[in-house]
């Protein structure tokens, strides 16, 4: 069973992702290795510099002790004036205690503190730490004769707590340059690992946007190339999948359209003669002239479409007033130039016909879906042209907003009027063509109530 910091720990692997999992990794990773080497370096430093300095304290002792021994017991001089003739380091401080008689090298310095007191009579020499007013001394007890006489000496140890503060603070801040460097390193590695899922998330995305031709290179790291082979093929399998659908696409409405005309221009024929059929004939006749036409426009949209799937030659594009062709698109469809607001007269590079046939699509899907077209508005969005197809109808469920550009996605989604119901494909087809245009197609509500289809495409800079 998994433990139950299990949902927290993917979580946080979640919010930091695969870069911060290898750059935490290492930072960590060096974090740990500097608190250890400076751990094992302070604690190897520290007792090395303690233990020298216990040394050199007990060697001054015994330097000392060998000068009051000399004058103190060949001369009538007084103990505090043999102590106060000894040259004494800067704050160090000398005790003498002859039978039960105390002397100091300072009268005003600091007290002999407990401690450095033998705890037995015949105690020997000894050397400890000890703290007087709030300062750190090293004390050392010698003995000067058979009698029992002590000398005691207390030396500050400030330049060694100085040395060892310095210690840390190096050993710190080289802990915390380590750790950076660390982090940096895990950053350059997470750089170079996540490298070919880049390269790879790229060319999905390119192959996503229609550019079927896009593969990796391939590696020369054995793991990677494996990898890149098998996307390679994936890609390979794809695009033969996609190339076989679309010709069976075209092929079927080519192959179609030969038997749709003869049946349209029977149908024709026998409309001519409408007034010597029966009314049970007429009102079948209607029937097939009308599924005929839908199969008519359904076989254009697919013919259509395919040609939308198959791209774009940079040959086929021309710069196109986008001002003139929305003018010529609603005189053609019938419709009232007065809809259309134009703010500027941009140009786009465009297959005329193509891009003329998704603008119908959209006005029409406004007429059959949304009751009625009620504004066409040509506006500027950064570096693209973008233009809006208004209505009033009773828009798209949010739930909706991405399938209505799907194939084959009819009123079935909340948009069926009285007006009827087109092929499926004219938003789909719009999509196909504005994406090979380099552009991009998408709904919003309309202020005021209504549904706002908007194409946007790269706009040709001046």
């Amino acid at each position: 069973m998994r433990p139950a910091s299990g949902p927290a720990l993917l979580s946080l692997r979640g919010r930091l992702g695969l870069r911060g999992r290898v750059i935490l990794t290492f930072a960590l990773g060096a974090a740990l290795l500097s608190l250890v080497l400076s751990v094992a370096v302070f604690a190897t430093s520290s007792e090395y510099l303690t233990g020298q300095r216990e040394r050199s304290a007990e060697r001054q002792t015994a330097s000392h002790a060998d000068f009051v021994r000399s004058v103190l017991y060949s001369s009538d001089a007084s103990p505090a004036l043999v102590l106060q003739s000894v040259d004494l380091p800067a704050g160090s401080v000398l005790f003498l205690e002859q039978a039960g008689t105390w002397s100091t090298s300072d009268p005003d310095g600091p007290p002999l503190p407990d401690e450095m007191l033998p705890s037995e009579p015949d105690a020997g020499n000894a050397t400890v730490y000890v703290t007087v007013a709030g300062q750190s001394y090293i004390g050392v007890r010698m003995v000067l004769n058979d009698a029992g006489d002590h000398l005691y000496e207390l030396s500050p140890v400030i330049e060694l707590q100085s040395t060892l503060q310095i210690l840390r603070i190096t050993l710190a801040s080289s802990a915390l340059v380590t750790t950076a460097a660390g982090a940096a390193m895990g950053f350059w590695a997470s750089r170079r690992v996540l490298r070919p899922l880049r390269d790879m998330a790229g060319a999905a995305a390119r192959i996503s946007g229609g550019d079927l031709d896009t593969r990796l290179v391939r590696s020369r790291d054995r793991d990677l190339d494996t990898i890149t082979t098998s996307f390679n093929a994936m890609v390979d399998s794809l695009q033969r999948r996609i190339e076989h659908e679309r010709r069976f696409f075209g092929d079927v409405s080519h192959e179609l359209r030969t038997p749709l005309t003869t049946l349209v221009t029977s149908v024709s024929v026998l409309d001519r003669q409408r007034l010597d059929l029966p009314e049970r004939s007429g009102r079948a006749l209607d029937l097939i002239s009308a599924e005929l036409d839908h199969l008519r426009r359904l076989l254009d949209d697919l013919l259509a479409l395919a040609r939308s799937e198959a791209g774009l030659h940079p040959g086929d594009l021309e710069p196109v007033s986008v001002r003139t062709l929305l003018t010529h698109t609603l005189i053609r469809s019938k419709r009232s130039v007065d809809l259309l607001t134009v703010s500027t007269d941009d140009r786009v590079a465009a297959r005329k016909l193509s891009l003329e046939r998704a603008l119908v699509n959209l006005m029409d899907n406004a007429d059959r879906h949304g009751r009625g077209l009620v504004a066409v508005t040509v506006r500027r969005d950064g570096a693209y042209t973008a233009i809006d197809v208004d209505d009033t109808g009773p828009g798209v469920a949010p739930s909706d907003r991405e399938r209505i550009f799907e194939r084959f996605t009819t009123g079935r989604l909340g948009r069926r009027t009285a007006g009827g119901s087109g092929t499926g494909l004219g938003l789909a087809l719009v999509t196909e063509t504005v994406a090979a245009h380099g552009g991009t197609i998408g709904y919003s509500d309309r202020p005021g109530g209504g549904a706002r289809f908007t194409m946007r495409l790269p706009r040709l800079l001046d």
